[in-house]
C-alpha cells in the first residue's frame, strides 16, 4: 500500500515537472533586444534563455514598457521564486531591473522570467505587463556604441505662449549624425500602468506626431505646436533612436497645461541616464 501511494506522489511532481518544462521559452541572442507583452496574470511569467559560448561576464537588463513585474535570474533550471540566484523585485523608483553575473562556464543557460503582478485596462485591452529583455557578454563593444544617450540628461525645455494655446519644446542632440528624433504626444491623464520614462514606454501608451523639429545650431533643437487645450494637459517626450541597432532612449516627460501649472517637467525618476551605464537598477554579482 504504501509502494503504490509513493508512487501516486511521485507520478504528481512528475506530471507537475512535466508541465513546467513543457512552458515556452524564447531564446535570445547576444546584445539585441527582445520585446515582451503579456496580457493577464494568469498567462503566469514569460521565460527567456541564453546560453554563455565562452566564460565571460554578462549583463541583464529587463526595461519596462508598460505594467509592473518582478524578474528571475536562475542558471540551467527555470526557477520562479525568490531561490533564484536573482530576484529582482518591481521598484517604480528605478528605470529597470537587472543584474550583473561574473563569469560562468562555457554552455551554462541563463534563463530569465519576466512575472506580471497587475492587470491593467487600456486601449480597451488588458494587458499586465510589456517589457525589453537585453543580454550582453559585450556591453562595451556591443551596445554601448549603438544606444544614444539623450543630451543634458535628457533635458527638455517648454514655453507656453497664447494663453496655452501654443508651446514651444527645446532640447539638446547627441551630436551623432545617425540618430533619429521622434517626438509622441498624449492627450490627457496618463493611464495606470503607462511607463513615460523608457523609450518603450513612450511608444506604448502614445501617439507619433510628425511635428517639424527645427534645428537651431550648437545640437540644440526645438518644436512649436499650436491648437493646444487649454483645459486639457498635453504630455510630450523626445526618443532618439540610433539606426545602426535600433536602440533608443527617451527624453524627459513635458507637460503643457499640467492641472496645477501653466507647463511642467514631469520626471520623479532620476535624470535619464539607460542602466546599461550606471546600476539604478537593482545588482547582483554572483559570487
Amino acid at each position: 500500500m504504501k509502494t503504490i501511494l509513493l508512487l501516486f506522489i511521485l507520478s504528481i511532481f512528475s506530471n507537475v515537472y512535466f508541465v513546467k518544462s513543457q512552458q515556452s521559452v524564447t531564446v535570445l541572442s547576444d546584445s539585441i533586444e527582445s520585446f515582451g507583452t503579456i496580457e493577464t496574470v494568469k498567462s503566469g511569467p514569460s521565460i527567456y534563455s541564453f546560453t554563455l559560448t565562452s566564460k565571460l561576464p554578462t549583463n541583464i537588463t529587463v526595461t519596462p514598457c508598460f505594467g509592473t513585474f518582478d524578474i528571475y535570474v536562475s542558471l540551467n533550471n527555470i526557477i520562479t521564486n525568490k531561490s533564484a540566484t536573482y530576484y529582482g523585485e518591481w521598484d517604480p523608483t528605478v528605470k529597470a531591473l537587472g543584474t550583473n553575473l561574473k563569469a560562468l562556464p562555457e554552455n551554462t543557460i541563463i534563463y530569465i522570467a519576466v512575472m506580471p503582478l497587475e492587470e491593467y485596462d487600456f486601449k480597451n485591452k488588458t494587458f499586465a505587463a510589456s517589457f525589453s529583455v537585453l543580454i550582453t557578454t559585450n556591453e562595451q563593444d556591443l551596445v554601448v556604441p549603438y544606444l544614444p544617450l539623450p543630451a543634458r540628461d535628457g533635458g527638455v525645455d517648454i514655453k507656453l505662449t497664447n494663453g496655452g494655446k501654443s508651446g514651444t519644446i527645446s532640447f539638446y542632440k547627441t551630436g551623432n549624425s545617425t540618430d533619429i528624433y521622434t517626438i509622441y504626444t498624449f492627450y490627457g491623464t496618463r493611464p495606470k500602468g503607462t511607463f513615460p520614462f523608457s523609450a518603450c514606454g513612450v511608444k506604448f501608451y502614445a501617439t507619433e506626431n510628425n511635428q517639424k523639429i527645427e534645428d537651431n545650431g550648437d545640437n540644440e533643437a526645438s518644436a512649436t505646436f499650436t491648437g493646444l487645450n487649454t483645459k486639457e494637459p498635453t504630455g510630450l517626450t523626445v526618443v532618439v533612436t540610433r539606426k545602426t541597432k535600433n536602440f533608443s532612449s527617451a527624453y524627459d516627460y513635458a507637460v503643457f497645461n499640467a492641472p496645477n501649472s501653466s507647463s511642467s517637467l514631469k520626471s520623479t525618476f532620476l535624470n535619464l541616464i539607460p542602466a546599461f551605464f550606471i546600476c539604478i537598477f537593482i545588482s547582483f554579482l554572483l559570487l
